[in-house]
């Protein structure tokens, strides 16, 4: 993974920063160009060679990722401090921010490149030093592009198409900074992406990459997060631990309040073993998303003929809800959620999605003849007006159907418990149990769930693993997830070795 744009090296303190870094990389971050924002800096150069001296410290480390000095707004430079910059050995300089300096015109200004901006431009590229197109408006961009001797680089942006507006690129733009061999980092900022200013969900930022995938192809595309620069990251999108396969990540279909329900395909797209693996079905359940992003992580190197659709968060809605109650993205649902949940504000316990459907009876398998099944909603166990009723499950059928699983393995908690629903499926079963040292069982009087619906409507080999032990409350919080993990770890390897 590598992103072209992160402000911590400015907004953190060393002691904040290394520990930052170092997580970074372990969570998949190979490289990151570390930005100094100068527009507000009163000395700048001092700034940079600060900055220039934290880095030298971890070069070469293999603990942290490679860390490249980038300026942001070169607006401070004259004939008598260009050579102390260089010397000061930045990766990469934008040479304005929005507003027009003495190099050039910014995102919100109409200048052109100045006299002294092709200067700059000549000497920093004889230098190696590479130029960021970022906050050039359109003009000062293509006058940059006939005289650029380097391939091009956008460090963080979105894409106009998608977007309208003046820090997006255009079509044209894009395609020169790719024929010039250059790289383009897709950001993070809510505006750029979304017409909401302030908000959006990862599915806005999924949409403007599903534009450059089909227009142009993955190999010029990066990350340019923009983390530590913006105030309003996309809905789901907290670290890189959420970023890790985002390229290799689609929407799938939306819940009921329209969140995306995200899928992550990866592996071999004709292989013959195709592994499902889905978490969250239950609201208070969330770990098992958090689990299964774990496995992504930890699955890095796929056989050639394992392919894996990753559905970390299958009730979105839901999941919602326990983490945040009802807040102000329930407004319209507010009154009926507290009157199911019987005027209690505590939601703590809620397996539902936000119609109090319990997705995982909501499935045409023996649909309603549960023992625990309910008739009228409720946190749990209504099994829904019908069969498939929810947008959740429809969405996770359309997605079966495309995939065609040969396996399935639906994360649940709690209860250090493997079931299955076909006795031919007990041998895998009893496999799978002493792999985590968990019980095998066979699913009796559990109808509707979609572990029932794979094995007993589509003959597909299906497990419902319930992670975390069964004294553990609901929802099992995340401080438990390294000791689940330590005993399921080894669960999805057993299918990539002839099972």
């Amino acid at each position: 993974m590598i992103d072209l744009h992160n402000d911590a090296l400015l907004k953190l303190p060393p002691r904040k920063l290394l520990p930052y870094l170092r997580q970074a990389k372990a969570d998949g971050v190979d490289e990151i160009w570390l930005s100094v924002w100068t527009t507000e800096l009163p000395n700048p150069l001092a700034t940079i060679k600060s900055k220039r001296q934290l880095l030298d410290q971890i070069y070469g480390n293999p603990d942290y990722p490679i860390c490249r000095l980038h300026i942001e707004d070169a607006w401070f430079l004259t004939p008598d401090n260009l050579e102390t910059l260089i010397a000061l050995r930045p990766h990469s300089v934008g040479l304005t921010w929005n507003a027009a300096n003495n190099l050039g015109g910014g995102a919100h200004s109409r200048a052109g490149i100045t006299r002294f901006g092709y200067q700059v431009i000549k000497r920093l590229e004889s230098a190696g030093i590479q130029i960021d197109t970022a906050h050039l408006n359109r003009r000062s961009f293509w006058e940059f592009a006939r005289v650029t001797t380097r391939p091009m680089v956008c460090t963080h942006t979105a894409f106009n198409s998608m977007r309208r507006h003046p820090r997006n690129l255009t079509k044209r733009q894009i395609q020169a900074i790719i024929q010039s061999g250059g790289m383009v980092g897709i950001c993070l900022v809510a505006d750029f992406l979304s017409s909401n200013t302030t908000s959006c969900g990862i599915h806005h930022l999924l949409k403007h990459i599903m534009y450059y995938k089909q227009n142009f192809g993955l190999s010029s595309l990066r990350l340019g997060t923009d983390f530590y620069g913006t105030e309003h990251l996309p809905y789901g999108i907290n670290s890189y631990v959420d970023l890790e396969y985002i390229f290799q990540a689609r929407v799938l279909g939306y819940s009921v309040l329209h969140q995306p329900i995200v899928g992550y395909q990866i592996g071999n797209p004709t292989a013959s073993k195709r592994i499902l693996v889905t978490g969250s079905m239950h609201a208070r359940e969330w770990i098992t998303g958090l689990l299964i992003k774990k496995f992504m992580h930890h699955h890095t190197d796929l056989p050639s003929d394992v392919l894996i659709l990753y559905i970390p968060n299958c009730n979105p809605d839901g999941v919602r809800l326990v983490q945040e109650g009802l807040s102000p993205f329930f407004y319209r649902q507010s009154a009926f959620l507290r009157q199911v949940n019987h005027q209690a504000n505590n939601f703590n316990l809620w397996k539902a999605n936000a119609r109090a459907v319990d997705l995982n009876v909501n499935f045409n398998a023996s649909w309603g003849h549960g023992k625990q099944n309910l008739t009228i909603p409720a946190p749990a166990n209504y099994i829904g007006p019908r069969p498939h009723s929810e947008p959740e499950n429809r969405t996770l059928l359309r997605a079966i159907k495309h995939f065609r699983p040969t396996v399935s393995l639906a994360f649940h908690s709690k209860g250090d418990v493997i079931y299955y629903s076909r006795i031919a499926d007990r041998p895998v079963a009893k496999k799978l149990a002493e792999l985590c040292q968990y019980q095998p069982k066979l699913s009796v009087n559990s109808y509707g769930g979609l572990t029932d619906y794979l094995a007993l409507k589509l003959n597909i080999p299906a497990f419902t693993i319930e992670v975390g032990a069964d004294k553990l409350k609901h929802p099992i919080g995340g401080n438990h997830l390294d000791e689940i993990w330590a005993r399921v770890n080894k669960l999805l390897a057993y299918f990539f070795n002839g099972a």
